[in-house]
C-alpha cells in the first residue's frame, strides 16, 4: 500500500465532503433523493474507486486496505457534514 496513495485517498475524500457539503443547502442538483449531494458524493467516490481499480489493473482492496476504504468514508462523510453546517449557517447569514 503507497503512502501517498492514501495521503490522495483521505485528502480527496475531505475535499469532495466539503465540497459537496457547501452546496448541501441550496440542492443544485434538484430535490430527488437520487439527486441529493450526498448520494451523488458517494456516486464520484465510488466512480472514482472503480477507475482506480480499472488503471491499476487489480482489486482497490490490493492498492487500498479495507480499514482505509472505511476510514476514507467517515471522513468524507464528516466533511460533508462539517460543509453543510459551513454552507448553513456561515455563507447564507442573512
Amino acid at each position: 500500500m503507497s503512502p501517498h496513495l492514501l495521503t490522495w485517498w483521505f485528502g480527496l475524500m475531505a475535499i469532495g465532503g466539503i465540497a459537496f457539503g457547501l452546496n448541501a443547502e441550496e440542492q443544485p442538483f434538484g430535490r430527488g433523493v437520487l439527486a441529493h449531494p450526498l448520494v451523488l458524493f458517494a456516486a464520484c467516490v465510488l466512480a472514482g474507486l472503480v477507475t482506480l481499480r480499472f488503471l491499476h489493473v487489480r482489486p482497490v482492496t490490493q492498492l487500498i486496505s479495507a480499514q482505509s476504504l472505511a476510514g476514507g468514508a467517515v471522513i468524507g462523510m464528516a466533511c460533508f457534514f462539517l460543509g453543510r453546517w459551513f454552507g448553513a449557517s456561515l455563507v447564507h447569514m442573512p
